[in-house]
């Protein structure tokens, strides 16, 4: 497994450029909506945050949500990613573990990008600690891509099938717990948090694209050998 192109985690596929097409075509048609402030986007927006917030608040809820933002925190994001290629690196999983940084850490800049390109405020009623522009919500944009990388890089290395499918699963439903944690808490418009994912996606697309072009030369260098790929 070390170096060679026949084990490599992400192998090269031309569906990827497609897939990234696709993504990008969405991704600027929801981005450009929400530049304009186009009608059917308000309508959407206002039906789908009064069906996850409900007709009246709840503390319980609230404290919950409260937690699961915390945790997805951007600044959480980064440990999570940091914990996970600190024990990618320490199984000889070494370029994988660089390809975990550089995922989030340019999804991160990719999506301050757009941020101050959009500059979508805020809904009202958001908590103040909730700074900076809205879309895409970088909560969800940082959550993703560590799951992302949870679901490409570690979840394959598992042997039994049915973990693997318990722990996507439940992956799934943290990212969709994490969405509805913006919204509920007024920090986010629910197509923030569609937006971030597809800005998320599309970033992956590139990142995988450029693992599966250059990890095996990444994996020559002196500090990296003894590597798999």
């Amino acid at each position: 497994m070390y170096g060679n192109d026949d084990y490599m985690l992400m192998q090269r596929d031309p569906n990827r450029v497609v897939k990234f097409i696709v993504s990008l075509c969405i991704t600027a048609i929801l981005s450009l909506s929400v530049a304009f402030n186009f009608d059917y986007l308000q309508f959407l927006d206002s039906v789908f945050t009064t069906a996850i917030q409900g007709a009246s608040p709840s503390e319980v809820m609230e404290k919950f949500y409260g937690t699961v933002s915390l945790l997805a925190s951007p600044k959480m994001d980064i440990l999570w990613i940091f914990v996970i290629a600190f024990f990618l690196w320490g199984f000889k999983y070494k370029v994988p573990a660089l390809w975990a940084l550089f995922t989030l850490a340019g999804g991160d800049i990719v999506g301050f990008l757009i941020k101050n390109l959009i500059k979508r405020h805020r809904p009202p009623l958001h908590l103040g600690t909730d700074s900076g522009y809205s879309f895409p919500s970088g909560h969800v944009l940082g959550i993703f891509l560590v799951i992302a990388v949870l679901w490409i890089v570690v979840v394959p290395i598992i042997e039994h099938v049915s973990i693997r499918v318990i722990l996507r699963v439940l992956m799934v439903v943290v990212l969709v717990v994490v969405m509805f944690s913006r919204i509920y808490l007024n920090a986010h418009y629910p197509t923030d948090t569609i937006g971030a994912c597809l800005v998320a996606y599309s970033w992956l697309l590139v990142s995988e694209m450029l693992y599966a072009n250059y990890a095996t030369q990444v994996a020559q260098l002196p500090f990296i050998r003894h590597t798999k790929v």
